[in-house]
């Protein structure tokens, strides 16, 4: 009978693995449930908590406890662990990006994507890579990775850097690594790699922290997020490719083995997984073992055949993933996540953020690597942010949300990890380089949920969110009826703005004060009922909002800020109540008087605020009451834009507009000025808001009777 019998605890590696894994998982927990207190995601505190471990501050204390902590008889362990780790995490990713909602994004997701990745690459390799090359190019690498690179035990340059390992590897009784060069395309093509990735799980968690799944730009920002993930690692293969010091036919070669393998898995792969897995779940309504245990068998011989080609296993990782189908079965999707998860993600991962940790010497760093970093940071936030922004903006994002997207496309995280640690394993960066650029990871990473917030604040986020929710698309009106009587043009106005559609809502606010008793509420009721029948006889939909206050125009305002409707129509009694409308991002328009029977509709084409908004209260009367519109200024892509919708418009105002206003001029000669006052918030492209909104059928005349 064989006897295991264990070594002694400060001896025994497994032991002394069990001791890592127990300081790092706990000092990893407490620093990101501090970050999490503080608004930062979790991977901020395990990214700080893996680098506190490493020389940057535990090395800085007496008694070397680092190397005490962490001595070099378990370091190879723990390496193991985080691949292992990682290449779990890069499966979880490619499950994250689902192809399906990639397709559905349209070419705008793809235009935005690109953009942000082209821009900080294109910069990271013709100025970051030529400026960081001369004193960065001599990297200590081991004598087998050497061998693997063809350039023998040698030392072919050196380095201050390379003379501090070697002299610890001697004291350490260890091999020493030696000195390689490494050119300058290889070097500036990773590091133009290193500036475009963008990390899906932290984005994804940032936009659920605060409701933005709930509109459109959520959806957007997803889907710009997956494709991110799917070129970066492209990139990264082809970077690693060139890293193994290869011939240009042979990096051919070798990216041409990973396109057959792909098309290997979506040909072969994908359907035998629908037929054997997701079938078999649809049947059992769980996840079974079987289920699990060949998903996981895929994903390792993904990873293995990767590495077998030349290509990083954890690029197998993530396009395994990524194959994996999700049609009517997106239950199995999240319980394969969730069981990786609590190994990968809870376990395993912070064991990653330590041996990354270990690369990150922060008091290494010297004045003169303080111009470099910065630089690093400028390239990587111009570049993300500049990119992603004006992409989003000629794509006809608004220009609020246009920031959001360069914003959140700035958000590194643990991707950018992964591929500053792909880069330091295939001998590409130095510690130094590989530090700066860490640092640029957890600032860009961080300041991404406070830039957020600021470019794109709570109040524009709820609005959007209350716009999103209406089920006409944004097309909600509301009416401030100060005297019944003269309500009518009000009402009309608001008609033709909502198009008289069942699918949008006019809302007609009636509130008056306590001294009318119970006889004038009944008469206010009776009053609004009136005007509701317009609305519905006009083919639209409307509820009235009636009761008593105390304070009217609070009230009012409260009443808009619930609705969040796209217009308020009141008379010039409640003009005082516009600046505050327009501050909470509606529009309002006064209406001064009867409107005469129209004939024409004149509105000014200029490209400000003010005029894009009264320019889209005409289109939308126009359109409803099929009358021309004289547009004031319009350059010929706007009429010609105007004209796609519908919309009878001429070139030349018949009747000044005098600013933001809306003219109607009845047939008889008589004109009535409705006053637009634009709300604070962004605009779409007319031809964007307007494309899919038609008025009803029921027409009714602007006039006041």
């Amino acid at each position: 009978m064989t006897v295991l019998a264990a070594g002694a605890p400060g001896t025994d590696p497994f032991v002394r693995l069990l001791v890592c894994l127990v300081i790092v998982l706990a000092l990893g927990r407490v620093v990101g449930a501090a970050c999490r207190k503080l608004g930062q995601p979790v991977v901020i505190g395990e990214i700080l908590a893996g680098i506190a471990l490493g020389p940057s501050l535990l090395g800085l204390l007496p008694g070397d406890l680092d190397t005490l902590l962490f001595p070099e008889t378990v370091r190879p362990y723990l390496k193991l662990v985080a691949q292992l780790g990682l290449v779990l995490f890069m499966f979880i990713v490619g499950l994250e990006v689902d192809l399906d909602v990639v397709r559905r994004s349209g070419k705008r997701a793809l235009a935005i994507s690109l953009t942000s990745i082209a821009f900080p690459f294109l910069l990271g390799i013709g100025i970051l890579g030529t400026y960081l090359h001369e004193d960065h190019s001599c990297v200590a690498v081991s004598v087998t990775r050497a061998a693997e690179l063809g350039e023998g035990d040698e030392r072919a340059c050196t380095s201050e850097e390379v003379e501090r390992k070697i002299a610890a590897a001697e004291e350490a009784g260890t091999t020493p690594p030696v000195g390689r060069t490494v050119d300058q395309f290889p070097f500036g093509f990773f590091i133009g790699v290193s500036m475009c990735g963008t990390a899906f799980a932290v984005l994804a968690r940032i936009l659920a922290e605060r409701d933005m799944f709930k509109i459109p730009l959520g959806m957007l920002l997803i889907a710009c997020a997956a494709i991110d993930d799917i070129v970066a690692f492209t990139l990264l293969a082809f970077a690693a490719a060139l890293a193994g010091g290869g011939t240009v036919g042979s990096v051919v070669v070798m990216l041409g083995q990973l396109a057959l393998f792909v098309a290997l898995l979506v040909v072969v792969v994908r359907p035998l997984l629908e037929r054997f897995v997701v079938r078999s779940y649809r049947v059992a309504g769980r996840l079974a073992p079987e289920h699990l245990a060949v998903l996981l068998i895929g994903l390792l011989a993904s990873a293995w055949t990767t590495s077998l080609i030349g290509v990083h296993e954890l690029i197998g990782a993530f396009l395994f993933g990524a194959i994996v189908p999700r049609r009517d079965a997106h239950g199995l999707f999240h319980a394969v996540a969730d069981r990786l998860d609590g190994v990968s993600v809870q376990l395993l991962l912070p064991v990653f953020f330590v041996v990354a940790g270990q690369g990150v010497d922060i008091g290494g760093l010297g004045r003169d690597d303080i111009v470099p970093t910065l630089a690093i940071l400028a390239v990587a936030c111009v570049g993300k942010f500049v990119g992603g922004a004006l992409a989003a903006r000629a794509t006809g994002v608004p220009k609020r949300q246009s920031l959001a997207v360069g914003t959140m496309m700035n958000t590194r995280g643990l991707a950018e990890l992964v591929i500053l640690q792909v880069g330091r394993d295939a001998g590409v960066i130095d510690d130094g380089a590989y530090t700066m650029l860490v640092i640029m990871a957890i600032v860009t990473t961080a300041m991404s949920g406070p830039l957020l917030k600021f470019v794109y604040p709570d109040r524009w986020l709820q609005r959007d969110i209350a716009e999103a929710a209406r089920t006409g698309g944004g097309d909600g009106a509301v009416v401030v009826v100060d005297d019944p009587a003269d309500a009518l043009p009000l009402v009309d106005t608001a008609i033709g703005f909502s198009g008289a559609r069942r699918d949008a809502l006019v809302h007609l606010v009636r509130l008056v004060g306590p001294d009318v008793g119970v006889a004038g509420i009944a008469d206010a009721l009776a009053e609004s009922e009136v005007l509701r029948r317009r609305v519905t006889d006009a083919g639209g939909n409307a509820t009235v909002i009636s009761r008593i206050t105390v304070d009217r125009a609070a009230d009012v305002l409260a009443e808009i800020t619930r609705l969040a409707p796209d217009v308020v129509v009141c008379s010039t009694a409640d003009a005082d109540l516009v600046e505050s409308i327009t501050a909470s991002g509606t529009d309002a328009v006064v209406v001064g008087g009867p409107v005469p029977t129209a004939g024409t509709i004149g509105a000014p084409g200029g490209g400000g605020n003010a005029d894009r908004a009264a320019l889209e209260v005409a289109a939308r009367l126009a359109l409803h009451h099929g009358l021309p519109l004289h547009v004031e200024g319009g350059g010929g892509r706007l009429l010609r834009g105007l004209r796609s919708l519908g919309v009878r418009a001429v070139d030349t105002a018949g009747t000044d507009t005098e600013g933001h206003l809306v003219v109607v001029a009845g047939d008889g000669g008589a004109t009535a000025a409705l006053r637009v006052h634009p709300g604070a918030r962004d605009r779409v492209a007319i031809t964007e808001r307007l494309g899919r909104w038609r008025p009803g059928d029921t027409v009714i005349p602007l006039s006041s009777r």
